[in-house]
């Protein structure tokens, strides 16, 4: 009776025992299930041994090169890891690794889309123009008897200072840093290759600084037969350039750079920047014969439509610059200046709605807007031009022509710093060191000689008291200011002009410079309004010696 009631006491403890069991075995797949969907990919890569729902290595549990199936590694996993925490499974230990989860550990990838370049803003552009640099190497001259009697008969040019005038004119490029230089011809004295071959050589020194350079020539400058050097008391005769040897020495001034060359003439279009072009034209009549008188040739003109008409289609401004004026703008002046066939000219600039002209040759700052006829409002469309004044006759002065954001262009000007330059450079010359004083008093000195030999029986004051006031309003008038007329006529030395030499030519020439310098002509700005839209189609698509010498009067340009 014993036997059988403990038989049936173990069954029954067997029972619970076994049943207690299932519920801890269902419990513990729960619980497994739950740390399954916990268990991230990085974790697993951090983990040396991960568990599959079977208790054996996903990674090994069948390796034909361990020799080892799942069971086999199983067990030496279990002789491995003796004394860490185990579970039971089934009636089998089984030891786990247990992770912490992230670590530090990331995993990167090279960059799956290419970076976009952030578009830089558009810079509008700045050129520096000067003209009728007249340039006289040192090496042309000895500063004897011969030199000295062509400066005295010289039209105000610092003939003898014009390599230091170079040298600081070239320095203050440097520092300004324009798009381009452009020298718009009468580049040398009168064409002389030694001339031509020395300032070449010194205008690589701006190439070099990133700065290009922009060469035309002008009458001075090709086939001219008043080419010569001055020694001892002699005046000589020297080697001037054909056009040809024009091309030779400068072809990297420009030319090489030209989206567009003429076959006909020296001329060609610059690419400035995305936007702008600039039409260099050679406006000079040198075959068969130098001559100071301009002219475009026809094949020329067909060329120059050409390139407006492509400008036009491409969505570019340009920019014509030539050395011969465009418009007559001088009363003092009015011959030989403005080319000879310039109605054709202003015709083709003004069908494709040019704003702007720059040229030179006249060696007086002068600003004018071509009107078609009497009567026309001034805020009527008409291109304008500026004649800069020659870089060579004090206040030795450049053009600066800026663009603006809005599509205005800005023109002004700025003297050559001479004084400075020579005070950085370690100069010795009191003229280089004070040069504006110097030029000043050299000018006056060089019409009183002048007109010394007109005037006479004059005092020696009376005769400086003239000789002031003519040089005052000549250096004003040359540099494009205001002059006051009614200051000017009511001046002692004005006073004695009258008295001396009313029906002189000296003094016709003062009274045309008084009337002709009745507002300033050194800056000018042209508005957005003034620079019609169906010309600068670009805006659209971005946003969707040319005067007389002193000595010769003639009213007719050398």
């Amino acid at each position: 009776m014993k036997r059988k009631t403990w038989i049936v006491s173990a069954l029954m403890y067997a029972l619970v025992f076994l049943v207690c069991f299932g519920v801890l075995h269902v419990f513990k797949k729960i619980t497994n299930a739950g740390d399954g969907a916990e268990y991230t990919t990085e974790a697993a890569a951090d983990t040396d041994i991960i568990i599959d729902g079977s208790g054996v290595d996903a990674d090994r549990g069948n390796d034909p090169e361990n020799g080892k199936n799942g069971r086999n590694a199983e067990a030496e996993l279990s002789e491995d890891t003796d004394g860490m925490e185990t579970e039971n499974d089934g009636g089998k230990d089984v030891h786990i690794r247990r992770e912490t989860g992230y670590k530090g550990w990331k995993k990167t990838i090279e960059q799956v889309w290419p970076e976009i370049p952030k578009e830089e803003p558009y810079t509008p552009p700045k050129i520096i123009q000067a003209t009728d640099l007249h340039y006289q190497s040192a090496s042309s001259e000895d500063d004897g008897a011969a030199f000295n009697t062509f400066v005295e008969r010289c039209d105000g040019k610092v003939v003898k200072y014009l390599p230091q005038l170079l040298d600081a004119f070239i320095d203050q490029v440097i520092k300004e840093k324009p798009a381009a230089l452009v020298l718009s011809g009468d580049i040398t004295m009168n064409g002389e290759k030694i001339n031509h071959e020395e300032l070449s050589e010194r205008l690589h020194k701006v190439q070099d600084a990133g700065i290009p350079v922009l060469v035309i020539p002008g009458n001075h400058d090709i086939n001219n037969p008043n080419a010569a050097v001055y020694f001892g008391d002699e005046k000589e005769s020297t080697d001037s350039v054909t056009p040809e040897e024009f091309y030779d020495l400068y072809h990297m001034y420009g030319y090489d750079q030209a989206i567009s060359r003429d076959s006909a003439s020296l001329s060609y279009v610059y690419q400035l920047d995305e936007r702008n072009r600039l039409l260099m034209l050679d406006s000079c009549q040198y075959e068969p014969k130098n001559l100071v008188e301009g002219r475009i040739k026809e094949e020329t003109l067909a060329w120059m439509e050409e390139q407006l008409q492509k400008a036009k289609e491409d969505g570019m401004q340009i920019l014509p610059i030539a050395h011969h004026n465009l418009l007559a703008q001088s009363r003092m002046y009015t011959t030989q200046c403005a080319m000879e066939n310039n109605g054709e000219v202003i015709d083709l600039l003004q069908k494709y709605k040019i704003p702007l002209f720059l040229s030179g040759h006249l060696h007086v700052q002068r600003i004018r807007k071509h009107k078609a006829e009497p009567g026309v409002a001034d805020d009527a469309y008409g291109i304008q031009e500026i004649i800069t004044d020659s870089i060579s006759i004090p206040p030795c002065q450049y053009g600066i022509l800026q663009w603006k954001e809005d599509g205005s262009m800005e023109y002004s000007t700025e003297s050559v710093d001479v004084s400075s330059w020579a005070k950085r450079t370690g100069q010795e010359n009191t003229d280089l060191l004070d040069f504006e004083g110097w030029s000043e008093n050299y000018i006056q000195k060089l019409i009183a000689d002048q007109i010394g030999g007109v005037v006479k029986n004059v005092g020696r004051e009376v005769k400086r008291s003239m000789a002031v006031t003519y040089a005052d309003v000549y250096i004003d008038y040359y540099a494009g200011r205001k002059i006051d007329a009614k200051g000017v006529r009511t001046s002692e030395g004005y006073t004695w002009w009258e008295r001396n030499l009313p029906d002189s030519y000296l003094l016709k020439e003062l009274n045309s410079m008084i009337n002709d310098a009745d507002r300033d002509n050194n800056y000018l700005l042209l508005p957005e309004d003034t620079i019609l839209e169906e010309r600068y189609t670009w805006k659209k698509a971005t946003a969707s010696d040319a005067t007389p010498s002193q000595a010769d009067r003639t009213g007719k340009a050398d």
